[in-house]
């Protein structure tokens, strides 16, 4: 049971420092994006700034690899703590 925790815990830590690397990279690294971009996109879950330029590169995008593991230890974040809570509501029965 204390694996399961743990898990559930590494895995939230996992996803708050990547939010936390999504906001600093939306807010500091493409801070000046938007005033040199013809078509600009902002999201605000995870955090991503970007500009599509008119030859069809994107510049300042959330990569694969990164959303992947956002919501990937998200998803993995909450099947650990609805198992946790599943276990503990059947022994305390």
């Amino acid at each position: 049971m204390n694996r399961l925790w743990g898990a559930a815990c590494a895995f939230a830590g996992i996803f708050f420092l990547a939010w936390a690397v999504s906001f600093v990279k939306a807010n500091v690294l493409n801070k000046g994006l938007r005033n040199r971009c013809e078509a600009f996109h902002a999201t605000s879950f995870p955090f991503e700034k970007s500009c599509t330029h008119g030859d069809g590169t994107v510049e300042g995008a959330n990569g694969l690899l990164f959303e992947t593991v956002f919501f990937g230890s998200m998803a993995a974040a909450a099947a650990c703590l609805i198992a946790a809570f599943a276990i503990e509501a059947t022994r305390r029965r």
